[in-house]
This record gives C-alpha cells, structure tokens and sequence, in this order.
C-alpha cells in the first residue's frame, strides 16, 4: 500500500532536546533531592504530561518539590531550555510538505507545546496534532495512537509513524502503521527508507 501521509513525534526527531540542560541549571537542587523525592518529581512530571494538571500548576508544584530558589516565570524559562534544531530535518520536511499530509503525534505537556509552537518554525508545517496532556494518555499506549488515526481520518496501512524511542515504534508497528526509529546522528538513513516506503523527496 502507498503511503498517503506522515506522522511525526516531536521530541529528538523535529527537535532534538537534552534533559542535562535542564539539570544542569538545577544541580544543586536536584542533587539535593532523597531518591523518594526524585521519584516524586519523576511522577509528577508524567502526571504534567497526561495533562493532570496545568502549565503553571505543575510549576508551582516544581518549584515547591525541589526547593527551587527563583520564582515559576524563572522555572518555566529552564524547563523550556532543552530544545535545539535539526536542519536536516528541517530541510526534509520543507521537501514532504509539498507533497504529504503531514502531522504530530507526541508526549508533551502544554508548556512546552506552547514554547515549541512559538518558537519552532518546523512545526508550522504540520495540519494537526495529538499530544498527550490533550488526550489524557501516552505512547506505547495504543490508544494513543487510535486516537491519532480517527482525528487525522487516517488509515494505518497507508501512513508513515517516525519516533526516536524504541517501544513507541513497536506500539505504531503493532497498530499496522510503517514505523521507523529515527536516529538524530544518522538523518541520511531515514531518507533511505522513505524512499524505500516510496516516499520521494
């Protein structure tokens, strides 16, 4: 079957992120942290992605669970710093937008949707997406993903998934999507196979 449209996760393919960034600028804080407490905030920060809870709850939390010093305008500056371009990327998708339906799919909370929409210009190209904290659950879940399908009015025969995580290519692949893991290091391989999947760019 030929592939009638793309969809793409966000994080580490159209926008690679480091997490060290982030803890780098709250060292002391977080190195502070009981293992408990460090669970703790591991746990909120997937509650934060589920969409329990908002943008600013989540900081005011944050800031609170591990003693930050600054205020939350501060905190969400450093939570939204981890992101970085990929202009290879970026070129191959400027290529398959002229030519594809092209959409997102990824575990992201509103804050950085919100920074990523307003700063990115890649994701300007895109006609929809579903995220997490929107859909109340998250990848390798296949809900996720059928959700994906039914608002985009998709078939998974003919679509292209493209994820940088293992289990999530899985999960894609085992709902009947053509799933790639992308690999930021090795971008000329994944125009190999969308020419392989005949998609030409």
């Amino acid at each position: 079957m030929s592939i009638e449209a793309l969809i793409f996760d966000i994080g580490n393919v159209l926008v690679p992120f480091d997490w060290q960034l982030f803890h780098h600028r709250l060292e002391a804080e977080l190195n502070s942290l009981t293992a408990d407490a460090e669970q703790e905030f591991r746990d909120l920060m997937i509650r934060f992605d589920l969409g329990e809870m908002t943008g600013e709850q989540f900081a005011r939390m944050a800031v609170r669970m591990i003693g930050f010093q600054g205020d939350e305008g501060e905190f969400i500056r450093i939570w939204n710093s981890i992101f970085s371009s990929n202009p290879p990327m970026e070129r191959t998708i400027l290529a398959l937008q002229k030519r594809f339906p092209l959409y997102l799919l990824s575990n992201t909370s509103d804050l950085h949707l919100a920074y990523l929409k307003g700063s990115c210009d890649i994701l300007k190209h895109f006609i929809d997406g579903v995220y997490s904290f929107r859909a109340k659950c998250a990848k390798p879940d296949r809900k996720i993903f059928e959700k994906a399908i039914n608002q985009f009015r998709l078939r998974p025969e003919n679509t292209a998934y493209i994820d940088d995580l293992a289990a999530n290519v899985r999960s894609a692949s085992a709902f009947g999507l053509k799933a790639i893991q992308y690999d930021l290091t090795k971008h000329a391989e994944f125009e190999q196979w969308l020419a392989e999947i005949g998609v030409l760019i």
